[in-house]
């Protein structure tokens, strides 16, 4: 593609949170130690049940909501004597309780935001509400709040797709999710192929036609030059029942690209449309009415609408009777920590003498606490059987300034002599020698290397036979031997979960080391968002490695930073197109599965790194529209709607 888009990465707030699991000692010899350890294990497990039991008090639950409502920004810790005021339940433990109900409640009340800002956007654009009625999903409103909300991909997706299923309590039977739409013959969906042809070929035929509509106009036309093949597959697709018709219709795109003798084409976005086309005269109008009628109050899930998993910690640790002990506030318990390294905590039960334990403060803590930190809070919960582990975790708050460790960053940095680039790209890949490409063709450090190999190892070799094994002895579920494998299999994704954490933090270091070697002023990254849902096979696992996460990039930024003494600006790009154009001549590169690292361009013949080459042109785009300060033109695509803005019209994955 020849657009691209630019958004800046804005900077995190000044002050930022931190949660660090502490050890907890018990003192007397090593059996009273154990027996201390689970009686206070249980006195906490009690404490837990208690509070779920307050967090899901229905009154208690209503008044957490309207006041959620009533005060959007207040603090978390301010509100538990307010809910007590109305509940008129006072106990020491509430206080923990009535927190977490709020922060569920500030929660549950951003939802019925975002719910709201969608409804709004869907009657703006009808074309898209019918079609997130009809498959629950509608890839450019996901793309568009992404941007807006600055949320995941994932997350927008989840949020819509729910409030689709939670709708369907309102729905009339022609609009249920997953069940029939209304019939449709043959005559009807051959005319409205063509219908829809023209029409969007008039729409979006343009002086300043981006490449991504043409290819719309082209497979649309392609469709229609096709009809009497095409018409019986969406007849017969629209007509009977699917389990899933987003997923149902990804199927009809492969069976219709192999009818029409284009295996590999893409015509998920142009079937979508057709469709949408095709019933809008028929249930446009009830789509749009059912979103009017409908309050976001009402398909949103209240706070504490099911238990989850696992037990709340407790929170607002008090010098009072039945909660656990600590020794003052937040900032005595700083003081003690820094000066002795660690504090005394109490268990309590009534009529029951206090357990008392030591929290041991790790090296890691004191030295952010040393370097300005400050204890906010604990939280403290109990462990399931055999372990009986009391686990306590210390929450700090400060600058970011305070948490960066450069350490780790000069390592990488005394091996390093690239030349000098006020401009580098980025382009991420799954996990491998490849992961990180940079524009100036920096390898990755040789600390990767065993951690590489390792977690490969486990992906393709260790974890592919243990699963045969466990296949092999899944007739008897019960055995041992069956057991024994299902947790041995168990411990080997946790070690490839570990490996795989351990090179995501060697990643931020190593990239601060190239931005500072190379006394780089603008670094450009890769805009990921993808979605792994419906991805099978290698392409998933792909997916699912790729260091993609932005929090990554912005913390090698600051650090750089940190070093260099002036701020290195962070810019995401749209890198769509940056994978097959060479960067020198500007021809077609010839990149399959067997040459994807390595591969030739067709118009010069040189075989080249296929990475490096995506990351050259992701910096180069990059900089040219940041020289040119413009955003490129966007098509959009409606059915006589109100159209949105022009950030609003951002292209579909």
């Amino acid at each position: 593609m020849n657009s691209v888009s630019v958004q800046e990465v804005q900077k995190p707030e000044a002050i930022v949170i931190r949660t660090y699991h502490m050890g907890v000692k018990f003192h007397g010899s090593k059996e009273d130690k154990r027996i201390q350890e689970i009686e206070a294990n249980q006195r906490i497990k009690g404490l837990q049940v208690q509070q779920e039991d307050i967090a899901f008090n229905r009154l208690a639950k209503k008044t957490a909501m309207d006041l959620a409502r009533k005060y959007p920004r207040a603090e978390a810790k301010r509100v538990p004597s307010e809910i007590s005021k109305t509940t008129k339940n006072s106990r020491n433990i509430t206080k923990s309780a009535y927190y977490w109900l709020f922060v569920a409640a500030k929660g549950a009340y951003d939802r019925e935001k975002k719910v709201a800002d969608f409804f709004n956007y869907l009657l703006q654009n009808q074309d898209q509400a019918l079609e997130w009625a009809i498959f629950g999903r509608s890839p450019r409103a996901e793309l568009y709040f992404t941007k807006k909300w600055k949320a995941s991909r994932l997350y927008v997706i989840n949020l819509i797709n729910r409030t689709r299923r939670q709708i369907d309590k309102f729905c009339p039977p022609q609009l249920k999710f997953n069940t029939k739409l209304p019939l449709l013959t043959q005559k009807e969906i051959e005319g409205a192929i063509q219908k829809c042809n023209k029409y969007m070929s008039m729409q979006l035929t343009t002086p300043d036609m981006t490449n991504q509509a043409q290819t719309f106009v082209n497979t649309l036309r392609l469709l229609a030059i096709n009809t009497s093949i095409v018409a019986p597959h969406l007849t017969a697709w629209n007509n009977l029942e699917h389990t899933s018709r987003w997923r149902s219709i990804r199927l009809l795109n492969k069976t219709i690209a192999e009818a029409i003798g284009k295996p590999h084409r893409v015509l998920f976005s142009a079937l979508r449309t057709i469709i949408v086309f095709a019933l809008f005269p028929d249930i446009g109008k009830t789509a749009i009415k059912l979103i009017k009628s409908t309050r976001p109050e009402e398909v949103v899930n209240p706070p504490f609408h099911k238990k989850k998993k696992g037990r709340i910690p407790i929170i607002l640790l008090m010098k009072d009777r039945l909660v656990v002990m600590r020794p003052g506030n937040s900032e005595h318990m700083t003081f003690l920590a820094k000066a002795n390294g660690e504090f005394d905590i109490g268990f309590l039960l009534k009529d029951h003498p206090r357990i008392t334990a030591t929290l041991v403060i790790s090296k890691k803590v004191l030295r952010y606490l040393a370097n300005g930190a400050r204890i906010r809070v604990l939280y403290i919960r109990s462990s399931p059987a055999p372990s009986y582990k009391v686990r306590v975790a210390v929450v700090l708050e400060g600058p970011v300034e305070v948490f960066l460790s450069t350490k780790l960053t000069k390592q990488f940095a005394k091996r390093m002599r690239p030349p000098k680039e006020d401009e580098i790209g980025l382009d991420v890949n799954r996990i491998g020698k490849h992961m990180l490409a940079l524009s100036n063709g920096v390898k990755l450090a040789k600390e990767f290397d065993l951690l590489i190999e390792k977690y490969q190892e486990l992906t393709k070799k260790t974890i592919p036979e243990m699963h045969h094994n466990l296949t092999m002895k899944g007739q008897k579920k019960k055995s041992n031997a069956y057991i024994k494998a299902k947790g041995e299999l168990a411990r080997i994704y946790q070690r490839k979960f570990r490996i795989k954490k351990e090179i995501f933090n060697m990643i931020p270091h190593f990239l601060a080391s190239v931005m500072i070697k190379s006394k780089c002023k603008t670094f450009f990254v890769e805009d990921l968002e993808i979605d792994q849902r419906g991805r099978k096979g290698a392409l998933a696992i792909a997916i699912s490695s790729m260091p993609k996460n932005m929090q990554m990039i912005e913390k090698a930024v600051q650090l750089a930073s940190n070093v260099l003494g002036y701020e290195v600006k962070l810019v995401k790009v749209d890198a769509r197109g940056t994978s097959r154009k060479h960067n020198i001549c500007g021809g077609t590169i010839e990149r399959t599965l067997k040459r994807y690292d390595r591969a030739k361009c067709r118009k010069c013949g040189k075989t080249i790194d296929t990475h490096i080459n995506s990351a050259k042109n992701v910096r180069d785009k990059g900089v040219e529209l940041l020289r040119l300060k413009t955003h490129p033109s966007t098509h959009t695509r409606g059915m006589g709607s109100n159209q949105a803005s022009e950030s609003e019209q951002s292209a579909e994955v």
